[in-house]
């Protein structure tokens, strides 16, 4: 049998022509049936450090509230005297009372407590020494920042989450944040922040759960189990914190023995003056609001509006699409102090991130708190607060 030999150099024309045919012929199947894009192919490397999550920004069309634009408070230029905080080591920077010089340098507690109408009364609440209210994301409800620096209680339930005012609030105090998490963003801020962050998620030693309460008011801890984590895990401090003045002296002022804040109707709020005591008596829905520890109605020496900006944020707070409120504490803007039966007409002014931000009168003085326990109600600059 005779076997024919193919030539390579008389045939390779044609077998280039046929490999160009092929391999168009696949790249064209390829792109036909790709769905998935270029993305699939690329490689990513990972970083060795993490990127900078971006900081949300505050949409200036929307409003701060469901129905109405708030006004910014202008911001009236003064000088401001350099302030004398009380340094009596025998004194408490936050209430001006006497107490244990031990206690009132160990780091403030700044707990976050929820005021959901189902879990009321709370636990621990009246004893704080400065309490913040807020209103939380939905407009529906308001929220609680208390401080506890020589003030102890057994038991503060029910424990939430943290929110945006908490970054500015704890380090004014040099504060612990006490918290049972936070929204994603929020949460990342926070671990950019200096300040000691007890996140129920990553430091669960201090938190304790209750039976017969739902999630909302199950979570609490108390004053000794949070300064003892603290002081296991090198986290507690022996320093006198910045304060404010105090002044036990009645000042002059516009009668005020009745304030009404009108936050959202689940958490509607009304002073009323105890001219007996020298304290105001609060009330919530029209009830007495108590301490189920004590079962007294809670009281303060002090009641300061303070109005400020509420912007609006994208950051989402929960499962209905609710975005967290942006409470401004930069800067300066209108402020009452009520005490002793009078409410007295103030600017507030930050004047550092580590000091509690004070009170100026008309004349460019601090006000002073009347010595006691204060409650800071953080309210939008259309609020009409009445005073009857």
């Amino acid at each position: 049998m005779t076997h024919t030999r193919c030539n390579p150099r008389r045939h390779r024309p044609w077998r280039g022509v046929l490999a160009l045919w092929a391999a168009m012929l696949v790249l064209a199947v390829a792109l036909a049936g790709c769905d998935v894009g270029e993305e699939a192919m690329v490689v990513v490397t990972p970083t060795a450090t993490r990127t900078p999550q971006p900081t949300y920004t505050p949409d200036p069309t929307e409003t701060a509230t469901p129905t109405e634009t708030p006004t910014l408070v202008p911001t009236v230029p003064f000088s401001t005297p350099t302030p004398t905080p009380t340094r009596n080591p025998n004194i408490s920077p936050l209430t001006g009372l006497e107490a244990d010089p031990e206690l009132l340098t160990r780091r403030v507690l700044a707990i976050r407590v929820g005021n959901d109408p189902g879990i009321r009364p709370q636990e621990g609440l009246g004893a704080a020494d400065i309490v913040y209210e807020e209103v939380m994301d939905g407009w529906s409800v308001t929220r609680f920042t208390a401080l506890y620096l020589d003030s102890d209680a057994t038991r503060v339930r029910p424990l939430r989450s943290a929110r945006l005012s908490n970054l500015t609030l704890v380090p004014q105090y040099d504060a612990a944040l006490v918290h049972t998490g936070a929204s994603d963003p929020i949460r990342w801020m926070i671990s950019q922040a200096t300040f000691v962050d007890l996140d129920q998620f990553f430091h669960p030693s201090p938190f304790r759960v209750l039976a017969g309460f739902d999630w909302r008011g199950r979570i609490y801890t108390s004053t000794a189990l949070v300064h003892a984590y603290l002081e296991s895990r090198d986290m507690q401090q022996d320093r006198l914190i910045e304060g404010y003045e105090f002044d036990p002296t009645p000042p002059d002022g516009e009668p005020a023995p009745v304030v009404r804040i009108p936050y959202p109707s689940s958490s509607v709020v009304r002073w009323e003056y105890d001219a007996e005591s020298g304290q105001y008596l609060r009330y919530v829905q029209g009830r007495p609001h108590t301490d189920a520890l004590t079962n007294e109605q809670i009281a303060a020496d002090n009641v300061v509006i303070f109005y400020t900006r509420h912007g609006a944020t994208d950051i989402v707070e929960d499962s209905l699409g609710a975005t967290a409120i942006d409470i401004v504490m930069t800067g300066s803007g209108r402020a009452e102090v009520v005490r002793d039966g009078v409410v007295i007409e103030a600017r507030w002014r930050r004047t550092s991130e580590d000091s509690p931000i004070l009170y100026w009168d008309s004349d460019m003085d601090i006000i002073p708190l009347r010595p006691g326990k204060t409650w800071i109600q953080l309210v939008p600059p259309d609020y009409e607060i009445v005073y009857e």
